[in-house]
């Protein structure tokens, strides 16, 4: 059977309040249990009271906790964004750096540091299966005479443009780039000594039969080709030495011409 706990605290009020009951023996022993009860019943009420404080407490600690974690959350993830495009930037800038430090400002062709670079492996590959390789010297000739004439942005310009010849007529055959003011450097491997010289003697032909058109000015430039061919355990200086002496041999003899060392 339930009970009320409301009907049976005033149905044992009423009974301490009955005066009839007042010599009972069994009042005083009822009055005491109920103190105890309302005792036992208050304190019940002070543990809830603390148990709900605690857990109310502790809720707002968690959600303190919760947000604080979420906001070093957020301050992590921005940090990790920060640092992955930082680490982008640097690898960027790197790569920027490592081409700038192999390419020619000017005609955007290999530098002389890349150019080395690109002989020594062919020296190694040479040496390994007994093949050699084609090194050609080329010098624009009589070029302090375009500076002086139409100043060095044309100078540069004229550069440029036999760059770019260059570059087509050595297509997939090998390499060019400038070895330094109007000196150029070509490089042909996998080729027998024949091709390499009809490479050669066809870019001084194209180049001295072309007009270069230049801000409404018409040039012509002629160059001079010094050739040397590698020889399987020789030093690299010994091919580039070949093929210096053939081209200052060619400007001294009268220039627009191809020597062989």
């Amino acid at each position: 059977m339930k009970v009320d706990p409301g009907a049976l605290e005033k149905r044992i009020q009423m009974l301490l309040d009955d005066k009839q009951y007042q010599g009972h023996p069994l009042r005083e022993a009822l009055a005491q249990l109920w103190r105890l009860n309302e005792e036992q019943w208050a304190r019940v009420e002070r543990i809830t009271q603390l148990s709900d404080s605690y857990q109310a407490m502790m809720m707002r600690r968690e959600h303190s906790l919760s947000a604080r974690f979420d906001k070093q959350l957020r301050q992590l993830e921005k940090i990790t964004r920060i640092s992955d495009r930082y680490q982008r930037m640097l690898r960027d800038m790197n790569l920027a750096l490592e081409e700038a430090s192999f390419l020619d400002p000017l005609t955007d062709l290999p530098n002389r540091r890349m150019l080395m670079r690109r002989l020594e492996d062919e020296v190694e590959n040479s040496n390994k299966s007994q093949h050699g390789f084609a090194v050609t010297m080329l010098d624009v000739d009589y070029f302090k005479q375009v500076n002086d004439s139409y100043g060095h942005q044309v100078g540069d310009e004229v550069l440029m443009r036999l760059g770019q010849m260059m570059q087509q007529q050595v297509d997939e055959l090998g390499i060019c780039g400038r070895w330094g003011g109007e000196e150029f450097l070509l490089l042909v491997a996998n080729q027998d000594d024949t091709r390499c010289l009809q490479l050669f003697d066809q870019l001084q032909r194209h180049i001295s039969g072309a007009s270069i058109d230049i801000a409404g000015i018409s040039l012509s430039v002629t160059v001079s080709l010094g050739v040397s061919f590698f020889r399987p355990g020789e030093p690299l200086d010994a091919v580039l030495n070949r093929a210096d002496n053939a081209l200052y041999e060619a400007k001294q003899t009268g220039r627009n011409r191809m020597l062989r060392a």
